[in-house]
């Protein structure tokens, strides 16, 4: 396989040696790796070529955004230096596929049939004018008065005259209702084959056929006899990328999440995708290559800078003054060190679609991928002071075997839609938690009893403060439920507060996900019923000292 390096910047407009004969060839995306950025695109073109010198023009609409462009080739075939050429002309159905010369003949067979029908109702309008003529004849005829028609001489031809001037106008007045009638038919026709004209027009404008110009790259090449040769065109493009979208529905019954997962593929400029076998993949080929580099990190001591009141007269001559450190967000450029970014290796998978993907009109499709199942445990969540309901949540271990990639995704709780939210990343066998909504039904509570009137009220001098709190839930549906309440209790950790805290009741867990001061009870609520916390807070600190604290 001979293959030639081409960077599309670097070659433009350069003219190519005469050659034996052109040929022209269409090279369709045949095969594309998609990443979250930009792809790796391969067009194909199967043609004949003769022994001997020729030069081949390969239709390329994205030339401008492509980049490292390689022509490859069979062996034996020797391929020259690819240049570009931009928009070179094409005759009319130059490059069309078999799709598109099918659409092309119908749009013409429908462009005749309108002519057709345009013509036919083009010689109905003479023929009623014709007939129109002949009606105003008669009329003429038989006005009063000098422009209408003399009586005969022999009173005995009046009945004859009277009979056919009388046939004479219901024969053209018969002619010309048949007539009218007929043209509407023909305006109707004519009507119809402008809307076919229409439909076959649009049909053919959304294959996007090749018009009569073209983006190109000339190939030089060389044949020792005549071969039947696969050109393969491959590089790199900015103007392509996918992204995950999901669908996931929670059985409250079963615990069962059901993830559908979908892929939306995103192109842009102008490429043609047709029959595309694509692999959507995870890797990212513009990641910097080679690790950070390093500069020697001293430890140096200096006299501390004396900063001088404004006006001081210290520095009297501007260009004597020491310029400042320049400042990038805060930190002085002196301070600053190359940080290496964390990277996470071992994650890029690729996705091959199952079916060839189509890209129309408008760069997008979502295409459905496939579904995941994961068994959930389910929690009724609730966190009072902050929230006015609980919510459902679901917890779990991705057991699938691959992670779950970062995308849009929309929430549904046995079928019915409860929300949208964004997916973070969960790696393989990373523990999960999802949101599925609130609940109504159980309603939080918080009350700050020490603002009750009559109460001890807030205690507050100088150097104490004494709160009390209620917290909890109150279920309003009838039947019982289950709900793990979270609340964030207050700790110390100056020498100098004191603080009694009395919970009543007691937490069954302290210190939840190693945050000190959340506590979490499991509280059963009868269907109406009220379960709530009772929380005394007693602070004392030095006097002159202000305390930043409040429930």
């Amino acid at each position: 396989m001979i293959r030639l390096l081409l960077t599309t910047a670097l070659v433009a407009g350069v003219p190519c040696a005469a050659l034996a004969d052109d040929i022209l060839l269409r090279a369709d995306i045949a095969r594309a790796t998609v990443y979250a950025s930009g792809a790796a695109v391969e067009r194909t073109a199967t043609v004949t070529i003769p022994a001997g010198q020729h030069r081949l023009l390969i239709a390329m609409p994205d030339q401008a955004s492509a980049e490292l462009v390689q022509v490859s080739g069979p062996d034996g075939l020797a391929i020259g230096q690819p240049q570009i050429a931009q928009a070179m002309p094409l005759a009319e159905g130059a490059l069309d596929s078999d799709a598109e010369a099918e659409a092309r003949a119908t749009v013409e067979a429908a462009r005749d049939a309108l002519m057709e029908a345009q013509d036919a109702l083009a010689a109905a309008d003479g023929e009623m004018r014709a007939i129109e003529a002949q009606m105003a004849y008669l009329n003429a005829l038989t006005r009063p008065g000098d422009g209408g028609a003399a009586m005969p001489d022999d009173p005995a031809l009046v009945p004859q005259i009277l009979a056919t001037l009388g046939a004479e106008s219901a024969r053209v007045a018969a002619e010309l209702q048949s007539a009218q009638i007929a043209r509407r038919d023909l305006a109707e026709a004519v009507a119809d084959a402008q809307t076919d004209l229409r439909t076959a027009t649009d049909a053919f404008q959304r294959l996007r056929p090749f018009g009569t110009s073209s983006d190109m790259l000339e190939v030089a090449v060389t044949a020792a006899e005549e071969t039947e040769a696969e050109i393969t065109l491959s590089y790199l493009t900015p103007e392509a990328q996918w992204s995950p979208s999901y669908e996931i529905d929670l059985d409250t019954e079963s615990g069962a999440m059901e993830i559908e997962r979908f892929v939306s593929l995103a192109t842009y400029g102008q490429a043609r995708w047709r029959d595309v076998a694509v692999t959507f993949s995870t890797a990212t080929p513009d990641r910097a290559q080679t690790p950070s580099g390093l500069s020697p990190d001293p430890v140096r001591v200096m006299e501390p800078i004396q900063i001088e009141p404004r006006g001081s007269g210290r520095f009297e001559d501007a260009e004597a003054m020491p310029a400042p450190a320049p400042v990038i967000a805060g930190v002085m450029v002196d301070e600053m060190r190359p940080r290496a970014q964390m990277q996470v290796d071992g994650l890029s998978i690729s996705y091959a679609y199952g079916e060839p993907v189509t890209v129309g009109a408008s760069g997008e499709v979502t295409l459905p991928f496939d579904a995941l199942v994961i068994d959930m445990e389910t929690e009724n969540r609730a966190v009072p002071r902050y929230d006015d309901t609980a919510f459902l949540m679901a917890l779990g271990e991705n057991d699938t075997g691959e992670p779950i990639l970062p995308g849009e995704a929309r929430f549904y709780r046995d079928g019915a839609l409860v929300g949208e939210d964004w997916l973070p990343m969960v790696a393989i066998g990373a523990e999960m938690e999802m949101g599925f909504g609130p609940l109504d039904h159980l309603q939080l509570v918080w009350i700050d009893r020490s603002l009750a009137e009559g109460d001890r009220g807030i205690f507050v001098t100088s150097d104490t403060q004494l709160r009390e709190i209620e917290f909890g839930i109150e279920n309003t549906s009838d039947e019982a439920e289950s709900v793990r309440l979270l609340y964030a209790t207050p700790f110390v950790e100056q020498e100098e507060i004191s603080m009694e805290l009395t919970l009543d009741p007691g937490p069954d867990e302290r210190d939840v996900d190693d945050m000190r001061g959340v506590s979490a009870w499991t509280m059963d609520v009868a269907p109406g019923a009220r379960e709530v916390i009772r929380m005394t807070v007693d602070l004392s600190w030095p006097e002159g000292m202000m305390l930043n604290w409040r429930p």
